[in-house]
């Protein structure tokens, strides 16, 4: 166990709230989707294009946030939004929101938002409490950004809520958190010059999700890269003695394997040390609380039933 074994448990307890909260917003989501037509990632990509506002948004803005992805990814949501008119493109390649876009998209967070106040299981005090120490968790990490990496939590941080009612700010916060890990994540692996689609194959080899490139293309199909993108990926990872192996049976070698270790500790230095602003107690409160939080979301009477 490493030295955040403390801080790792925190935050797999709020990735578990997350997980939670994912599922009762999931009926507003499917709303939405027969109401616009637009789908969910849309929704997503839609999200992202208000956080960077007011700088338009770019097809190559949005892979720095997430260098696994192709541009193949991104424009069919983009088409999606641009037939319904929320979006512009401008010649030069850019987007930016309609006036009706950045209506619908506000209100898509609005009542996203209004679902967590409606099934909040805190109270008031004990929500106040998480919310102080998520906050300060958030802005900690907002004055130490790892060099070399998007600053995913800038955009994340602009969608950020009142402090009150506490469910979204504090699900915000999360969301801020897991855009803040993102970039310590990206810090860690990309100075080294291995490309994103290597990194997530030597990931899922070691972790036993993919064992060939047909199982590597059938995983990641969501990413939409190309095969010959993954094919490139094995070359570049059988160059640096990662892997072995011809393509329908490939391995993690020990020097694989140690690298991705690496990567996985150096992400957890950078993305708990602001963690040192709280004490031990504040840490401990704030895991309780989670559990608390996470408890009560799985109660049978806080079971997603509609949209509010």
């Amino acid at each position: 166990m490493s030295d955040n074994s403390n801080e790792l448990v925190i935050w797999r307890s709020m990735l578990e709230v997350g997980a939670s909260l994912t599922a009762h917003l999931s009926p507003t989501l499917r709303y939405y989707e027969n109401k616009t037509g637009i789908g969910g990632w849309s929704w997503f990509t839609l999200l992202r294009v208000r956080a960077f506002e007011p700088t338009p948004t770019t097809i190559e803005g949005l892979l720095l946030l997430s260098p696994y992805d192709s541009a193949g990814r991104y424009r069919p949501h983009l088409n999606q939004a641009l037939k319904q008119a929320y979006l512009l493109e401008q010649p030069t390649g850019t987007f930016c929101l309609t006036d009706t876009g950045r209506l619908a998209v506000d209100q898509f967070i609005a009542d996203l938002r209004a679902v967590m106040v409606a099934f909040d299981p805190l109270s008031l005090q004990e929500g106040g409490r998480l919310a102080h120490c998520l906050k300060r968790l958030v802005q900690a990490s907002l004055l130490v950004l790892p060099a070399a990496a998007p600053a995913a939590i800038t955009h994340s941080y602009r969608l950020m809520p009142d402090r009150s009612p506490s469910l979204p700010f504090i699900e915000q916060c999360i969301s801020c958190l897991a855009a803040y890990r993102d970039d310590c994540h990206i810090a860690a692996w990309q100075p080294g010059g291995l490309a994103g689609p290597a990194l997530e194959a030597l990931t899922l080899l070691i972790r036993g999700r993919a064992d060939s490139l047909q199982s590597l293309h059938v995983q990641l199909v969501r990413r939409a890269q190309p095969r010959q993108a993954y094919r490139a990926a094995l070359v570049e990872l059988r160059e640096r003695g990662y892997i072995e192996g011809p393509d329908d049976a490939l391995i993690a070698t020990e020097p694989g394997r140690d690298y991705r270790q690496q990567v996985e500790e150096e992400t957890d230095r950078l993305f708990f040390k602001p963690w040192a602003g709280l004490d031990e107690s504040e840490l401990n409160d704030v895991h309780d609380l989670l559990i608390l939080l996470g408890d009560g979301l799985q109660r049978e009477d806080h079971k997603p039933n509609g949209l509010l």
